[in-house]
């Protein structure tokens, strides 16, 4: 939720205190199981699996 949020990846492994590598192999993993390329299509998915409450 934090990458369709708009958070860097920075933002994101600062608040979770991981790496920004970690990060990015997660949302890269992520992103190939959804078939998606962008955190625009990723907030998508997610509001569609929400209903439209995300």
């Amino acid at each position: 939720m934090l990458a369709a949020r708009g958070l860097t990846n920075k933002e994101i492994a600062e608040s979770l205190v991981i790496s920004v590598r970690t990060v990015d192999n997660h949302l890269s993993n992520t992103y190939v199981k959804l078939g998606i390329a962008t955190r625009g299509e990723l907030a998508l998915v997610l509001t569609d699996d929400l209903g439209g409450q995300g």
